[in-house]
């Protein structure tokens, strides 16, 4: 990850954010959706007007005194963040979703930052890290390549799937031309949900041509597991 942990060494987060007392910065995830999926562990104010959010949607959230602190346009997956800087968040959060087109509101939500469970969902917003806490992680892949063969080998492509979607990713390639024995890297950085149990693999397939030869190729699977601790989060 980015502190240069293992995969294998990242722990599971504590999932009550109110332990440390009120939080400097909330994370979401844009989600859609109206007031009756919310799911948390308080008893949040959640207004729908007349409309239900939209795949795209303004998400504006102020302090009690009305202090904008965050306003972001946001698709259906996207994060926010509600930072906060020098000082803790107040005690009420509120956070109006507009329409983009014509700017109208409809919903407003009111949290309370003190009664804070990561993956409280309220309306259309779910709850991903507060300040150290995250559910979210940023995990790089390191793919080596290397010239087993006896030519100089030029690698053409680097292919990676996962989850149903396929990106060559030669761009990322450090050097496509290697000496034998040579060899070089690509890397990428994914971000992973560890406060959801899951299972991703990773298939990443190379082709390289030789001067006068015919092409080679090889391919590895990656599997990366999240497994969750047998202490559910409080609701």
């Amino acid at each position: 990850d980015e502190e240069g942990r293992d995969c294998n060494e990242i722990p599971s987060p504590n999932f009550m954010c109110s332990e440390n007392g009120n939080p400097e910065e909330l994370t979401f995830t844009y989600v859609g959706g109206e007031c009756e999926q919310s799911f948390n562990s308080q008893e949040d104010e959640c207004e729908d007007f007349e409309n239900e959010p939209s795949i795209t949607s303004l998400v504006v959230c102020k302090d009690s005194d009305g202090t904008v602190l965050s306003s972001q346009t946001v698709t259906i997956g996207d994060t926010l963040t509600v930072p906060n800087p020098g000082r803790t968040l107040g005690d009420v959060l509120v956070c109006d979703v507009f329409e983009t087109g014509d700017n109208k509101k409809v919903q407003t939500l009111r949290i309370a930052t003190t009664l804070l469970s990561l993956k409280d969902v309220f309306g259309s917003l779910r709850l991903e890290s507060c300040d150290e806490q995250s559910c979210l992680v940023s995990i790089t892949y390191t793919y080596e390549i290397e010239n087993i063969g006896t030519n100089v080998m030029d690698v053409t492509t680097l292919v990676r799937e996962r989850v149903n979607k396929s990106e060559n990713l030669i761009g990322l390639v450090d050097d496509t031309s290697l000496d034998v024995d040579e060899s070089t890297v690509a890397k990428e950085t994914e971000e992973f949900d560890i406060c959801v149990g899951s299972q991703t693999t990773t298939t990443i397939r190379a082709e390289a041509d030789p001067p006068a030869n015919k092409p080679c190729f090889d391919k590895e699977e990656y599997e990366l597991r999240v497994v969750l601790s047998p202490t559910s989060p409080p609701t």
